[in-house]
């Protein structure tokens, strides 16, 4: 079973810094997890990373390999991440492949939410799809260190 943690208590942690919800594939989770932690030190700026910040998992560790999330209680998953994104002030998304669940976070935010909505697209293949430029509140960043220099640096 997947619990999410007190949302509240981690947003006030995070008080005096912009706080965006960090969305990516399963997959790429730990590798994304080093470089949210150097950004955060570096910048005035929080990632709410949905893998690490928002579950405690008992029988469903994601640190075990598993790509997804194995779990019957996906209801309250997906709501936890909508509430998350609704308490953050935007969305950064990071798209190392073709990813449903990262899809869904980006349309909500952007779309429903009417929210920044930062887009690194490292899957070339899915650049220029309509509805990546669609959602995007700024052209998709071709890699991390682009965004870096582009948004971070300038604004952060």
């Amino acid at each position: 079973m997947v619990i999410l943690k007190n949302l509240d208590e981690i947003i006030s942690d995070f008080k005096g810094k912009k706080i965006f919800y960090l969305a990516h594939p399963t997959v790429a989770r730990n590798e994304i997890r080093d470089w949210e932690i150097e950004v955060e030190k570096k910048y005035n700026i929080t990632l709410l990373n949905p893998f690490f910040d928002n579950y405690i998992n008992d029988s469903t560790e994601l640190k075990g390999g598993k790509n997804y999330i194995d779990d019957s209680d996906y209801k309250s998953i997906v709501e936890g991440d909508l509430k998350a994104i609704d308490r953050c002030d935007g969305v950064l998304a990071i798209m190392t492949e073709n990813s449903v669940g990262t899809a869904m976070e980006l349309f909500y935010n952007s779309v429903h939410l009417s929210k920044p909505t930062y887009i690194i697209m490292e899957d070339s293949k899915l650049m220029h799809h309509p509805w990546i430029k669609y959602i995007a509140s700024y052209p998709p960043f071709k890699n991390r260190e682009e965004f870096t220099k582009e948004v971070l640096e300038k604004l952060y």
